[in-house]
């Protein structure tokens, strides 16, 4: 039997795990895949932003949903916390643009790594492979465990608490397909309506995939419904072969949850450090100095390759006029374009697909103060599993490791 059993070895199960150990409690991690800390590996495109180098108040300026619960894990185990931990851990990091934090190797191997070092330093039992498929609480307190192993072995285990640690829906193929949300309703939990957020856009108009690949960096964002302007900001994004990702589009993704998706566009903003009137000296400048070149080659100094083409159709420029011949209102059509080229929004990625899962267990039935359950005493939840959100930029990871923190300390022995 153990003191505690944790479904889950992703960044909150491994954090809590290895917290609860550490104060002497005999621990079991539930993993179903082949390895923990799946999920990490591709976080941050495979570098893992851990944190972001913040106080308290600025962070919980980037929660989307239920900010005031996260108040005593965040104080507990808030970023700078994070941060050492993983310096202890033999894990030196560095902050880039944003004040988000990676390991200084760029490897989110090594995060994960650290994570798993911290289970097994402090003894902490680890079953991999292995589905946990039902939970129930017995009438002497104890809650029993049923696993079944890859080779369809079944077993029950005892604990004298539980911790569910399992994720969302987001990233399914790393073991997060919404399975703990099961187990948590089976234990009378409610689950709040589950949505993709921080998660690609779906366009209307389909040329974004003659520009697949290509990153924008430092360009503008806004995202209007109805001409309202429902977010906006300047950073980085990425025309995929559906549409837009990339952190400017992820972020505006959770701005629109709660708006929908009708009448919604995206206006990008080509050239955000010039006013119009700078750029049509610019442009005015750039042709006069090229006045035998056609308009395609003259747009090299000015855009990407792969972005050229399209916007010399949309301008409605013939690509080979020579620029010595383009009019005024052709060059301020054309500076109207770089500064709004925009798009229409058909929808977000699915849930499956999505960076992180807005909803979850509701936050209503769990004490912020120790993540246990209201409803069922010696339950504990950690994580993406529960209804917590924020933004990209290393928020939702340092959600999991705080909320795990704080459980790990909170378990009774």
């Amino acid at each position: 039997m153990y003191d505690l059993i944790v479904v889950g070895a992703g960044p909150a199960g491994m954090m809590a795990g290895g917290t609860a150990a550490s104060r002497g409690l005999k621990v079991l991690v539930i993993e179903r895949m082949k390895q923990e800390g799946s999920k990490i590996l591709v976080t941050g495109k495979g570098r893992c932003n851990i944190t972001n180098d913040c106080e308290v108040d600025e962070f919980l300026e980037k929660v989307m949903s239920n900010k005031s619960f996260l108040y005593s894990s965040l104080y507990t185990f808030p970023p700078s916390s994070v941060i050492d931990f993983f310096n202890k851990q033999g894990v030196p990091t560095v902050t880039e643009r944003g004040r988000r934090v990676f390991p200084k190797s760029e490897k989110a191997k090594d995060a994960r790594d650290a994570l798993v070092s911290y289970m097994k330093s402090n003894k902490v039992q680890v079953l991999k492979d292995s589905k946990v498929s039902h939970v129930f609480k017995k009438e002497d307190g104890l809650f029993s465990v049923n696993v079944q192993d890859k080779d369809g072995k079944k077993s029950t285990i005892l604990s004298k608490n539980l911790l569910l640690a399992t994720g969302g829906m987001s990233y399914s193929s790393t073991g997060s397909d919404g399975y703990g949300y099961k187990l948590a309703k089976s234990l009378g939990h409610e689950i709040t309506p589950l949505m993709a957020s921080l998660t690609g856009l779906y366009t209307k108009e389909k040329w974004p995939q003659k520009a697949m690949g290509l990153t924008l960096k430092n360009v503008g964002l806004s995202l209007t419904k109805d001409d309202k302007v429902i977010y906006k900001d300047l950073g980085e994004m990425l025309f995929t072969h559906f549409g837009i990702s990339g952190p400017l589009v992820l972020t505006g993704s959770s701005y629109l949850l709660d708006y929908g998706y009708e009448n919604v566009l995206a206006h990008i903003d080509l050239k955000p450090g010039l006013t119009k009137e700078q750029l049509y000296k610019r442009i005015t400048s750039d042709f006069s100095e090229n006045g035998k070149k056609s308009f395609s080659s003259s747009l090299r100094a000015l855009l990407p390759e792969s972005l050229i083409p399209i916007i010399v159709d949309k301008s409605k420029i013939p690509g080979d006029k020579q620029v010595s011949q383009i009019n005024k209102e052709e060059k301020n059509n054309l500076v109207d374009l770089l500064k709004d080229l925009s798009l229409g929004i058909k929808k977000a990625m699915d849930i499956e697909d999505a960076v992180v899962t807005k909803g979850g267990v509701s936050t209503k039935e769990i004490d912020s103060s120790t993540m246990e359950s209201k409803l069922c005493k010696g339950l504990y939840f950690a994580g993406e599993i529960i209804d917590v959100d924020g933004l990209t930029g290393g928020y939702n990871l340092t959600i999991a490791f705080s909320t795990a923190y704080l459980a790990g300390q909170s378990v009774r022995i």
